[in-house]
Formats: C-alpha cells, structure tokens, sequence
C-alpha cells in the first residue's frame, strides 16, 4: 500500500504541475473535543489557470485498484482541472489513501517554486488559515492549535464540495458529524428543583442543595450531533450557492406514556443550525455574501475550546447564541490583511424566566417579536498572519455588537382579589389617594387600572458589544474576549437576570402582568405609607421602568500543542497531545441584581488535556472549578444554610467519534 501511494502521488503531481496551483492538505471534519458547536469540515482550496479536464487514464487506474468507485470517477470525470485536482485530492484524504505528510513531502520533491504553493486549511470550526509558502527547507510538522471559529471568514468556492450525495435537483450534500459520549462527576449542583440536576454546568446559588452540596455523577450520550453541507453549482462561475443543516438530541426529555419513566436515555431531536448562503464578487472583484437562516450570532465569534459542549460555558463568560437571521457582509483584502464587516437584522429574543412551560412550547417567546422591530447585529473582523510560521492559522481582532428592542405588554383586563394568579391584566381596585384616572371604579376613586384602560405596553433596551482577539503561534494559541452590555440573559450573560422594575423613588400601588408572566410595578409619586396606611395624596398612578440589569465578562484561554512543542512524530501515536487553560468570568451590577436572582458573579477555571488517536477519535479529560458568588453577604441557601458563595469541582472525561 505504501508503494502505491508513492506512485500514486507521483502520477497526481504530474498532472499538477502542469497547471499554476495553490495545492491545500484539507482534512475530513474533525469535532475538536471541546466545541460547542458548529462543525465544518476540513476543506481544501486550490487555485488554477486553465480548464483542461482530469486524465480519463488515471480515473481509472484509480477504479481498477479500488481506489474511488465508478461513481466517483464519473463525477470527475469532465470537471476542469482547477476544481478537479483538489476535489480527487479531498477524496483520497477521506479514503486515508493520502495524509497531509504525504502531501508536503509531495510538494517538496516536485521541486516547484517557493512561490507556487500556499496551504489553505480549515480548521474542524471552519477556522481558515493560509500558511506561507513552502520553501524547499521546510518540513512536515504537527500544526499548532487553531482558534475555535464558528463563524469563519473563509469564501466557500464553487465545486468545492465532494458530495456524499447527489440530489436529483442537482444539490450535492456533504454529511459531518460526531458521536460522544462523557461521564461526568460533579461536587456541588446548582440547587433546587428546576436547576438541581444538570449534567451540564450552571451558576451556583440558584436553590438550595438540600443537607449537603449535592454531589451527583452523570453519564451523557446526547451531544450526539449530525449536519449536512449542501451546494448548488449553477452555470455562472460567479455564484457559489451553500446552505447548512445541524441538529443534535440535546433538545427536551420526553414526558409521552411510553417514554416518561424512561426520559432521561430519550432526550429530543432539535435544531441548531440552518442557514442558505448566496456568494458573489460585486463588479467581478469585491467578494460579498447574504445568509439566510438561523446561525451563530455575531458576538459569538470567539469560543473556548470547552469539552463541555452542552452549555459551553452558560452564565461563566462565554456570552454566545444561535438565533434566525439575515446577514451580509464584504470582504476587502490588502496584503495579507482582510477585512470583514457583516451586518444582520435578528429575531428579537428576550428569553424571558416568567412564560409559562405551554408559552414557551406554543411560541418560545413573545416580548422580543412584540417589539415589532428586528435586532440588529454588526462584527468587523480583521485577519492576518502574526508571522510566517509553518502550520500556524492567522490571528485575528474581532469588534462585535448587538441592539435589541424589548417590549412587555400588559392588557387591560380587570384584575379583582378573586382573579386567578398569575393572569394577565391589572388592578381593578381602589387605590386610596390616586386621583386623574381616565376610568374611575363605579364606587368613586380610582384603580390602577382606571389610569390604563386600554392596557400598556413597557419597552426596555438589549444591548451588548465585544471585543475579542485570536493569537496562534506555533507554540500556545491566546483566545481572549471582553464583553459589556445589559438584559444578557438570552446571550447567557448578566448571571442570567434579564431586567427589573425601577419605581424611581415612587411609592409602591401595586403590580399589573405582563403576557409574559411578568409582575410589573406601579407606584405613585409623593404617595406614603403602605398596605392599610398607603396613600397617594391626590396624586396619579405611574408604571415603573423596566430597567436592564448589566454585567461584563469575558475569559480568556491558551492552547499548548504539546506534540508540536516536544517535537513528536507527525505519523506516531503522540502526535495528537493538546493542553488548554481557560478562565472565564460573568459578572452582574450587584446594586441590579439584588432586584433579580442575587447572583453577582460566576468564575470559572478549566483544564483540559486532549489526545487525538487518529484523525477519527480523540480522547479528552477536563477539569474545572466553578465558583459563584452572591451580591448580598449571607443570602444564598446552599447545603441547609445561608452562604455568600458555593464552589463545584467538576471532571469530564470521553471520546469523541467524528465522521
């Protein structure tokens, strides 16, 4: 086999040569232990002159020795050469007939010159990166580790798919994914009856754990995950027309008859991306995008690289989200700088805590839509190479933003002492003191409703921005990220508080609901006392604000390629050694929160050791201590008692199978 493969080179670098290329060593997709998140496949990007098509003779060499199947060489049959090489060069990777030492071994007997070749890989996230060109002095080593990139810069190229399968309509479709499976020890739960029992991380303090901390131990398989890259070639070359499908079963646990003592091995098929791309170069030169669909957020840019991929991170300073939009972007190129401003309009997402379980079944969430305008979102992104280094993706700064408008509406519906907790609506009863009311009650005075008829509505701000920066080199790789903002909750951020109702200094009347379930206050200003002493001294009923609650955080990680740095042999069994150190950190205004859940901060501080077997499994062992702290000195129940902070150390440790 090895001497076939040698020929086999020999005769692929024969009809390489005899075009102008750019030759890349792609992998299949490769799951990185720790991501969260989207996958893509490791893809390869050559650049030709000329359309003479691939050598009939040597597609079938290849068939006659089992190489590719008929099928396959008929699908490369009559593609040019420029798309034609690199797609037959993918293929034999996938096949394990090729590895990328062969490939650069290859490049370096061809002696082609210096400048002739440059190496464009992607990493298992999509991550682009372009290595300087090969000089006949370098050699093949372990690349260093890449960023974790769910949103890449990198232009797809028309035909760059090798499909595994062809649709009838003339889509090609690329399958990826992962099995994994983890067991999990962790010393301390999150507490109470709704966030007791995760086998994913949370924030501590969240109820109380009972007469200990609540340690538990999980075995979790369903990070299962499965996607499909779709392409459509059309006949004009200017147009490159992708599409994105991902789900995983990390959805609800079933409550059906016959899967409800059974729920915890049947957790739910659901969605995490789906999205249509649209590329072309306006004026034949200027590249430019549109997306459609649900994908990444744009302040999600930079991840850590966390085996926990469930939460990857929730409320602890990793601040992502995947949600529907429709993005564009340009891309300008200066050297070996580029620049990529994108723009979105988004669903409005307030994630509101107070809908109730049917709400959130039947429409996920309302107070965003009801807003009756979209988010927006906007990142400019910026690339370029530290330094010619070999194996060595480039780095990059990253400014990212996003505005929503909230909008919790409270109708006019009477509420009386009878009505049904919990209702929407608003106090159809006396306030004494309260004077002005557009409705007075049929007894005299006036109610709070008598001051809002018809009902209101109560719009509030989501704001959030980031900066980031992603710096490899060929010995650690620094990701480090810092965001601001306030009503965080749907971006995980904030400790989870979304906002609270500020009165202003005004005497608290009472409290109408929102559609949401939120209670929303009124007070009146120069009112006094309260309950049997309250009141407003001839003055009106006014609605509270809705006040974001704010936060920052951030984190920030270096990835340590040990087999690259102790020299390990890129055939052997130590080539796959990675080590990576994260702290993150999620921060809420204690004088905010103290009007929410109570949680100030949450810290969290990771290790993980990654050994990759082959270019299909990996092995991963991640520690990590997790502290929260609580705004109020003594406030929080943890293990029967009132506690300022609480800790968890938690270990997770599996193997992950991608395809």
């Amino acid at each position: 086999m090895q001497d076939f493969r040698k020929r086999l080179l020999q005769t692929l670098l024969v009809i390489s040569a005899s075009v102008p290329f750019c030759a890349g060593a792609g992998d299949p997709a490769s799951e990185k232990a720790s991501a969260t998140a989207n996958d893509s496949l490791t893809g390869s990007t050559m650049k030709a002159e000329g359309e003479s098509a691939l050598s009939p003779a040597l597609l079938g060499i290849l068939v006659m020795k089992g190489v590719i199947t008929s099928a396959e060489a008929n699908a490369l049959r009559n593609v040019p050469s420029a798309s034609g090489v690199p797609q037959l060069l993918n293929l034999l990777k996938e096949k394990g007939v090729v590895t990328d030492a062969d490939l650069v071994q290859a490049k370096l007997a061809t002696a082609l010159p210096a400048n002739a070749i440059a190496v464009e890989q992607t990493s298992s996230y999509g991550t682009q990166a372009t290595s300087p060109p090969a000089t006949s002095q370098e050699r093949a080593i372990i690349p260093a580790v890449a960023p974790l990139r769910v949103l890449p810069i990198d232009l797809p190229k028309q035909g760059g798919t090798i499909p595994d399968i062809r649709l009838g309509s003339g889509a090609n479709i690329k399958i990826y994914g992962f099995l994994k499976a983890t067991a999990v020890s962790d010393t301390a739960s999150s507490g109470g009856a709704t966030f007791g029992s995760n086998d994913f991380p949370l924030p501590l303090l969240l109820g109380d754990t009972g007469p200990t901390s609540d340690p538990q131990f999980h075995i979790k398989d369903r990070s299962f995950r499965i996607g499909s890259q779709f392409e459509w070639v059309p006949k004009s070359k200017n147009l490159t027309l992708t599409g994105r499908l991902e789900a995983d079963f990390e959805g609800d646990y079933t409550n059906v008859n016959n899967r409800n003592i059974s729920s915890p091995r049947s957790s739910q098929f659901s969605i995490r991306l789906a999205y249509m791309r649209l590329d072309t170069k306006l004026g034949g030169r200027l590249p430019w995008f549109g997306e459609f669909g649900q994908d990444w957020a744009l302040i999600s840019t930079s991840l850590p690289s966390l085996f926990e991929t469930t939460g990857l991170g929730l409320g602890m300073g990793t601040l992502w989200e995947r949600q529907p939009m429709f993005k564009t972007g340009v891309q300008f190129k200066a050297g070996v700088l580029q620049i990529q401003p994108e723009f979105a309009i988004t669903l409005p997402i307030a994630g509101t805590s107070t809908l109730t379980d049917e709400q959130r079944a039947r429409f996920g969430d309302r107070a965003g839509a009801e807003s009756n305008q979209p988010g927006v979102q906007g990142r400019i992104v910026f690339q370029f190479p530290l330094h010619h280094w070999q194996g060595v993706v480039p780095a990059q700064l990253i400014f990212s933003g996003s505005h929503a408008q909230i909008n919790d509406i409270i109708p006019g519906t009477a509420l009386t002492a009878t009505t049904a907790a919990g209702t929407p609506g608003l106090p159809n009863t006396l306030v004494p003191g309260a004077t002005g009311c557009a409705v007075p009650l049929p007894t005299g005075g006036c109610s709070i409703r008598g001051f809002f008829p018809r009902g209101i509505q109560n719009f509030y701000p989501q704001n959030v921005w980031t900066t980031e920066i992603q710096l490899p080199t060929p010995w650690v790789t620094l990701v480090a990220k810092f965001y601001k903002g306030d009503d965080m909750r749907f971006f995980f951020g904030g400790q989870f508080n979304d906002v609270f109702a500020n009165l202003h200094g005004t005497t608290e009347v009472g409290a109408g609901t929102s559609f949401s379930g939120r209670a929303i206050l009124f007070g009146c200003p120069g009112g006094t006392g309260s309950g049997a002493t309250l009141n407003c001294n001839g003055n009106p009923i006014i609605v509270s604000k809705l006040q974001p609650i704010g936060g920052l955080g951030g984190f920030a990680e270096m990835s340590f390629p040990l087999s690259r740095i102790f020299h390990a042999n890129l055939e052997g069994y130590n080539s796959g050694w990675v080590l990576h150190l994260t702290y993150s950190t999620d921060r809420a205004n204690a004088a905010d929160v103290r009007h929410g859940n109570g949680l100030a901060r949450t810290d969290l501080d990771t290790g993980s050791i990654t050994y990759k077997l082959n270019k299909w499994v990996t092995f991963v062992d991640e520690v990590s201590y997790i502290n929260t702290r609580a705004a109020t000195a003594h406030s929080k129940l943890f293990a029967g008692q009132l506690v300022t902070q609480a800790h968890n150390w938690r270990n997770e440790f599996g193997p992950v199978f991608v395809f």
